[in-house]
């Protein structure tokens, strides 16, 4: 790989940093509730109540405001708040008994570890709630069930927040989303009477835009999510591909006004909308079913895009279906439950760790002894790599945030309502800090736990033994990894997956550069390299401790090298000819082509079950809309055909990649 020097002269705007507050409003209304509900409880509910309910309403709000999934963020919302009131009954009454009290934590945090198969989010979801089950204190059945009870309300009041007002930029996509469907519906019906009818294809520009340009928009979007505005322009796509057709064919005329009433009814919002769509889709299978052979596979590929449609804006409808999602989960975990997978391992880690730090804390009556296993969940992750390298900043960033917050106890003295005031705002600080990376998020969480465990009016603990023990519980999760490693080949599998990411991120950095204005251009180029050459040192650090005796894999590593390498000068040929700011006659359509590339190129968001991995299907798709917006370009483009043609071969790598994956795993 190329050394850098990390020196560019482009002007630019916005890839830098994304803010991670979705909305000030959403922001501001979720932190009124988690005051006002901690308010309640510190009243009216039983000694530690307040405590529970603020941290359950805190966990709740953030869940709500960050998730990325387009449909079910109420369902999930609500499916934690049962969680956290679960975690506070079990711990409130298992506490009283120390033996039992470890045996609970170690099987809590072993199913909530075996629960990153499903994805990182339900991963850290089930870590928030063990957060909230190690802090309990002993309680009677009565206090028990009341506090539950409390911290489930936090929980659902977050859920009916988000239900009632949701954040702008969702409203903004919900918006953009009922005019394409309506647009998709009129250009059915003209398609079903109009031979030279055709799809108007502004409405797909502005959604594309609407998803596009905004810096709020998740970095690295889930495929539902992605779903969602790529949906429509294959729709259209397919009802393009039957045009004329439905002239002298009933059955095409039938399909046609049946997909116009689905797309007209997925449009709205209402419950009668989703009743009229139920209705259309069964209307739009029976038409599909009878169309003849020769246009039976776009047919069905039509009907099958109006049921994606219908699933992603209205979500599941029956008990069915949601009993369905879960017995999926659940077997992709049960999946997991073997000596070598990562995430068996990571479950056996951070049991043990949280269960011994537990066990420390109670046995060895360590002082703010409950920061040991909070730490543990907080800096305990599945990848080793990521323990390790991350684990001292967090500990440090735990260490800021409780001096800080122990640092404004001791001026101030804030109990019950004073401490929750300053819970609510350390939060409000935390969500306003993430968007400068995992140590300063951490760093104010840290905080905001502190200012929540002072509700209750609990005797704070000295500075000096917060400290420690925190030292303590970030010892005990990197000797977790120590005693209980990754198996070397899967570990050398996760950094392969890692190095590609970096490199593609890397690349998409570089790619997105052509068409906007970047702030800091030199420092953004420069941290996307870096990154990759951290990633690529880690690959050859794990290919170097690993016994490789496999000729398959011997030459799957060499060819992976190559065509890493080749992105990597794809990239370098890029930045050569990278102008100082994107041309103002590039097209609209050629814009927005670049963009979903870069977004199909990102892919799907990491996951520890399995290596990281490229949809290079997709990608082709995108790389050749990308050709055919080029086409349009006037000829003196020289910049953007440049990219065009390295976009080409960048595909090509990826895809040559991918094969030798595939083989690799076949054999």
């Amino acid at each position: 790989m190329r050394p850098r020097s990390g020196q560019n002269d482009r002007v630019s705007n916005r890839q830098a940093l994304r803010l991670a507050v979705p909305n000030h409003g959403a922001v501001a209304r979720s932190l009124l509730a988690v005051f006002v509900l901690a308010a309640v409880a510190l009243y009216f509910g039983p000694a530690g109540a307040a405590t529970s309910t603020a941290a359950a309403g805190a966990i709740a709000g953030a869940i709500a405001l960050q998730d990325n999934n387009p449909i079910g963020r109420i369902p999930v919302v609500l499916a934690v708040s049962v969680q956290l009131g679960a975690a506070v009954l079990i711990g409130s009454l298992a506490s009283s008994v120390t033996l039992v009290f470890i045996g609970v934590i170690a099987l809590w945090c072993f199913v909530a570890g075996m629960q990153w198969a499903v994805g990182a989010p339900a991963g850290l979801i089930a870590g928030a709630a063990s957060l909230l089950l190690v802090i309990q204190q002993p309680a009677s059945a009565w206090a028990a069930a009341v506090s539950a009870l409390f911290a489930l309300l936090a929980g659902l009041t977050q859920a009916a927040l988000i239900a009632v007002r949701p954040p702008r930029r969702w409203r903004r996509e919900r918006e953009a989303l009922s005019k394409v469907y309506r647009s998709l519906s009129a250009d059915a019906r003209r398609l079903a009477t109009d031979p030279d009818a055709k799809v108007d294809s502004s409405q797909l520009l502005e959604l594309k835009e609407a998803f596009s340009n905004d810096d709020t928009a998740p970095s690295r979007p889930t495929p539902a999510y992605r779903d969602w505005h790529a949906l429509p322009d294959q729709i259209a796509k397919t009802l393009m591909a039957l045009r004329g057709k439905a002239d002298g064919h009933d059955a095409i005329r039938d399909l046609l006004t049946a997909a116009a009433d689905t797309l007209a009814a997925i449009a709205e919002q209402s419950r009668a909308a989703r009743r009229d769509a139920e209705y259309a889709l069964k209307g739009a299978d029976a038409a599909a079913t009878s169309v003849t052979m020769s246009e039976a596979a776009v047919a069905q590929r039509l009907s099958r895009q109006l049921h994606r449609a219908d699933g992603l804006r209205f979500g599941r409808r029956r008990l069915s279906d949601w009993t369905a999602a879960v017995r999926r989960a659940a077997a992709l975990t049960y999946s997991h439950l073997n000596t070598k997978s990562p995430i068996a391992r990571h479950a056996v880690r951070l049991a043990g760790a949280a269960a011994a730090g537990t066990a420390l804390a109670r046995f060895a009556e360590v002082p703010a002894g409950h920061w040991i296993p909070l730490t543990v969940l907080l800096v305990t992750r599945p990848e080793t790599a990521h323990t390790y390298t991350r684990c001292v900043g967090r500990v440090a960033a735990i260490c800021v945030g409780v001096v800080v917050a122990s640092a404004l106890t001791a001026l101030w003295h804030p109990t019950g309502l004073a401490a929750a005031l300053l819970a609510v705002a350390f939060l409000a600080l935390t969500h306003a800090v993430a968007a400068f990376g995992f140590i300063a998020t951490t760093a104010g969480f840290a905080a905001t736990i502190a200012s929540v465990l002072d509700i209750s009016g609990t005797p704070p603990a000295s500075v000096s033994d917060v400290v420690f023990a925190v030292a303590i519980g970030g010892a005990l999760a990197v000797l977790a990894h120590v005693l209980v490693p990754d198996d070397a080949l899967i570990r050398l599998r996760q950094r392969a997956g890692e190095l590609l990411k970096t490199e593609i991120d890397y690349a998409a950095t570089v790619i997105k550069a052509f068409v906007h204005d970047l702030e800091n251009p030199s420092d953004t180029l420069a941290a996307a390299w870096q990154r990759a050459f951290r990633a690529r040192a880690a690959f050859e650090a794990a290919a170097g401790a690993t016994r490789i005796e496999s000729r398959e894999l011997r030459r799957w590593m060499r060819s992976y090298r190559a065509g890493l390498n080749a992105v990597t000068s794809s990239c370098a040929a890029l930045e050569a000819n990278l102008p100082a700011h994107p041309s103002e006659t590039l097209g609209r359509e050629f814009v927005l082509a670049v963009d979903e590339f870069v977004e199909v190129l990102r892919g799907d968001p990491p996951t520890p079950a399995a290596p990281w991995s490229v949809d290079t299907e997709q990608l082709a798709v995108a790389e050749r809309q990308l050709r055919e917006a080029a086409a349009q370009l006037a000829s003196d483009e020289s910049a953007a055909r440049a990219l065009v043609a390295e976009i080409g071969a960048i595909t090509r790598s990826l895809a040559d990649i991918t094969v030798d994956e595939r083989d690799r795993a076949a054999s």
